[in-house]
């Protein structure tokens, strides 16, 4: 009797770790795609608290991963999709809204994806997610009118370094074909080695050892994709050497790169309608992806 009590406890204690409240943020995606949580997931970030929504972008507590996608019209569809990662320094995702919604216009298929926050040392859960994304979209580019061989990553932050991570994580022939990474913290200096992103990847015990491991220049070989780098030379929540160090990297290894650095704006700004360089930037951006196809032939040669 005290065994079948003890079970059944142990029962009700794991129903109640894994029924946390998940959401459905408002956004103008075209389908809204569920892939696991910790109770189907292989991994788990052990969240016990429900997700919180605060304002329209700041999403905390993440227990489940879902793919907001943004379907191209097809009479403007270039086959190309990205697959983006929020940022927030692994704390909270900042949801992008606006830059989804222009990849759509012009073409893109644009896949936001809400991916499980590491929560202080479950990092694992939150790779998962992020490759996971991938190979969904990948698995599934004929239902979205995709070439499977145009399909990059892209974030901001502590997304960028979610994007840097997945280009080299993945296995040769399936990793993405492109990144696009925005004031991406990857780099293991000043920003890996403070407590907030640092702790939230390697929990709270913090060694140079245990987060250097994260470090995505140290990762890059020379089967990483492209990438598209862009960021203020007066960003002073993420160093700019952040990016210049995986820049070097990738140029080490003979990767092709693009880098973009705009003399002001500080941190944030993917998604500020009237900074100065917006139009810029997404210039940019349009540009790089549509000679993508040359890099590759380059690459090839």
């Amino acid at each position: 009797m005290k065994k079948a009590l003890t079970l059944l406890l142990a029962l009700v204690s794991f129903g109640t770790l894994s029924a946390q409240k998940t959401i459905e943020y408002p956004s103008s995606a075209d389908e809204v795609v569920h892939l696991w949580d910790n109770t189907s997931a292989k991994y788990s970030n052990h969240m016990q608290k429900d997700e919180l929504l605060k304002g329209r972008s700041k999403l905390y507590n993440t227990s489940s991963a879902d793919l907001y996608i943004y379907t191209a019209p097809k009479e403007k569809a270039t086959g190309y999709s990205v697959v983006i990662y929020p940022g927030g320094g692994y704390r909270y995702l900042s949801l992008p809204h606006t830059f989804p919604e222009w990849l759509r216009e012009n073409g893109i298929t644009a896949v936001v994806v809400k991916y499980r926050l590491p929560n202080v040392g479950y990092p694992d859960a939150t790779l998962e997610d992020a490759i996971g994304a991938v190979e969904y979209m990948r698995a599934n580019a004929e239902k979205y009118n995709l070439d499977p061989q145009k399909l990059g990553v892209c974030g901001n932050s502590a997304g960028g370094h979610l994007a840097a991570w997945v280009s080299n994580a993945m296995e040769d022939g399936k990793k993405p074909h492109f990144s696009i990474l925005v004031y991406g913290a990857m780099t293991r200096g000043k920003y890996f080695s403070t407590r907030n992103a640092a702790a939230q990847m390697c929990g709270e015990h913090i060694y140079a050892e245990k987060f250097v491991k994260y470090s995505t220049p140290e990762m890059v070989t020379a089967t990483t994709p492209p990438a598209l780098l862009l960021l203020s030379d007066d960003d002073t929540v993420v160093p700019p050497i952040c990016s210049t160090d995986y820049y070097k990297a990738l140029k080490r290894h003979g990767v092709p790169a693009s880098m973009h650095i705009y003399p002001s704006g500080g941190h944030g700004w993917s998604g500020r309608m009237k900074w100065e360089y917006r139009q810029q930037w997404l210039g940019a951006v349009l540009d790089w992806i549509g000679n993508l196809e040359n890099i590759h032939n380059r690459t090839k040669n």
